[in-house]
């Protein structure tokens, strides 16, 4: 049901990023920024708008009932008014077991203590474990399932944003590179060696990584 907002609200001027006079965009434009994703769901609807407000420690900006029946909640981790839609589509019944489509979506935090209090978070709540944790060499990656069973990857970019690009370029997949699983980590042991003290630096190269994890200390 709509509601009043002239008492909570006062419509202001609108202010787009940028303004271009018409002829100036003269070629294809790229994306300024991946801006958000919409979920649709179904019983789990309440799950798994928990589970995305506790992935990016968000805020509920608005919930909607559209038209009668499709719920929407928009969730927020930052100044934008919606990061995620999780949309309740009553009698869709659950995901299926091998869907086409979308692989998973990635979320990009700043430090290794960001993504192992995440993954600390996420495990004293009884969310299942991450299914795959890898070193990719350019980054350090934990994927989990939401509770419908898609695919999230939080993530640490290991390089600057143009080192990450030589990486793949020039690197990643490579014969010196290895094998990708090669990256492969065990979360816990991960936290382990995270709060005994060993370096960043050394936890996040995939050299290290490798060879940790050959050693079973990783």
């Amino acid at each position: 049901m709509a509601t009043k907002a002239k008492k909570a609200y006062e419509l202001k001027p609108v202010a787009p990023h940028r303004i271009d006079a018409p002829g100036a965009v003269t070629e294809m434009p790229t994306p300024r920024e991946m801006h958000h994703a919409h979920i649709f769901t179904d019983k789990n609807y309440d799950a798994m708008v928990e589970f995305y407000q506790m992935l990016f420690n968000g805020s509920v900006t608005n919930e909607h009932v559209h038209e009668g029946k499709h719920q929407l909640a928009f969730i927020t981790y930052d100044d934008h008014d919606h990061r995620v839609v999780v949309i309740k589509q009553p009698g869709w019944g659950t995901k299926p077991e091998r869907p086409v489509g979308l692989s998973h979506i990635a979320f990009a935090y700043s430090s290794l203590g960001e993504l192992i209090f995440i993954y600390k978070t996420l495990k004293a709540a009884g969310h299942p474990a991450p299914h795959w944790t890898v070193n990719h060499g350019n980054s350090t990656s934990l994927y989990y399932r939401d509770p419908d069973g898609n695919e999230v990857e939080t993530m640490l970019d290991n390089f600057s944003a143009l080192e990450t690009q030589d990486y793949k370029r020039f690197y990643q997949f490579t014969e010196e590179f290895g094998e990708m699983s090669e990256g492969n980590f065990d979360p816990d042991k991960m936290v382990k060696l995270y709060e005994s003290g060993v370096p960043d630096s050394v936890l996040l190269d995939r050299e290290q990584v490798r060879k940790m994890a050959r050693e079973g200390t990783l």
